[in-house]
């Protein structure tokens, strides 16, 4: 009887194991999946009628700005920029806008990232 226990015992361990090692080997591919989106700076700077910020890449994508006004109407579409993998400091001339609230909006293959910013 203290066999059969003994066996269920360590049964139970190596499967216990190979759930936590799978599950760990699932975590571990979440970091290798979030390559694909930009690690956009917290910092956004308006200065000289130029929007400034800072992005980070981890493989090459193209990316797409734009820059809509509070109420989501668009006011500047530059063209869309291919990225190599690195740091990029992104640069949008919003001389022609106006006093307002404004959002800029990134876009990559995998996501679409809005920040707001204001003119005055």
């Amino acid at each position: 009887m203290n066999t059969l226990k003994d066996v269920l015992l360590v049964f139970s361990v190596v499967l216990l194991v190979y759930v936590l090692y799978q599950r760990l080997l699932q975590v571990l591919g979440k970091k290798e999946r979030s390559k694909r989106y930009a690690r956009v700076s917290e910092k956004l700077e308006v200065a000289g009628g130029m929007l400034k910020m800072d992005l980070e890449l981890e493989q090459p994508m193209t990316l797409k700005l734009s820059v809509h006004t509070s109420q989501g109407v668009s006011m500047l579409s530059p063209e869309e920029r291919s990225l190599e993998t690195g740091s990029h400091n992104i640069e949008v001339d919003i001389s022609a806008l106006k006093s307002g609230r404004y959002y800029i909006q990134l876009q990559t293959p995998s996501e679409a990232y809005s920040r707001y910013f204001e003119l005055t």
